[in-house]
């Protein structure tokens, strides 16, 4: 899998397809390796996140650096365009350290998978 701009070239039954993104982030960035699914539209086949979901402590400074962050366990990294949402907290209590963080798996494994998004819980 490489990308040039909005589209991803991928590997798919033994062809090379080169497909436009849809679903990601203006402007974000995959790594090789990264794991998209295709997905039939009318207009053709598109690469759409493939993504897992966590909830997790994490520190909300670590959340606004938008770098390396540390979430069940799992080590990840954020990108300037990485979409955070801030949930408002709870009347009289203060806010949540806990998030939902939706993240783009490697294939191979190696180093970080990477944040598409991540929303505090109220």
């Amino acid at each position: 899998m490489s990308q040039d701009g909005e589209r991803v070239q991928v590997d798919h039954k033994g062809k090379r397809l080169t497909v436009p993104m849809r679903g990601f982030p203006p402007g974000f960035e995959l790594r090789p390796g990264a794991r998209v699914i295709l997905y039939e539209e009318p207009s053709g086949p598109v690469a759409r996140p493939l993504v897992r979901a966590v909830r997790s402590r994490v520190r909300p400074q670590d959340i606004e650096a938008r770098g390396e962050v540390e979430v069940a366990e799992r080590r990840l990294e954020m990108q300037a365009n990485t979409i955070v949402e801030e949930a408002p907290p709870r009347p009289n209590e203060p806010p949540s350290d806990e998030y939902e963080v939706w993240f783009v798996e490697r294939a191979d494994g190696d180093g970080a998978d990477q944040v598409i998004a991540a929303r505090r819980r109220p």
